[in-house]
Order: C-alpha cells, then sequence, then structure tokens
C-alpha cells in the first residue's frame, strides 16, 4: 500500500517512488512491477463516448 499511495500522492517516477518507500532497494527485480503501477495509477481513464440517438 505504500507504493501505491506514493504514486497516488505524486511520485510519478521510480526514483520518486523509490525516496518515498524505499522500494527497489534490494535487487531491483520490482522495478518493472512499480512502473506499471505508476502507468496505471497515472494513466487517466479513456472517454466513454457517448451512444448516439438514432431516428
Amino acid at each position: 500500500m505504500d507504493i501505491i499511495n506514493a504514486i497516488v500522492n505524486g511520485a510519478t517516477s521510480v526514483e520518486a517512488v523509490k525516496k518515498e518507500t524505499y522500494a527497489t532497494m534490494g535487487t531491483g527485480c520490482c522495478i518493472q512491477q512499480v512502473e506499471r503501477l505508476i502507468e496505471c495509477l497515472t494513466t487517466p481513464e479513456p472517454k466513454k463516448r457517448r451512444a448516439r440517438k438514432t431516428k
């Protein structure tokens, strides 16, 4: 949860998450997971298109 909270609160890079949570400081095997979390949590959802009314 610390990593997710850091991202939601503005950490938008692996380095920023690392500073906030110490994630990726071991063997670095979780860097890709942190990158994916950043991508998922910071990319806005596409707007849904309204259905057109047909006559």
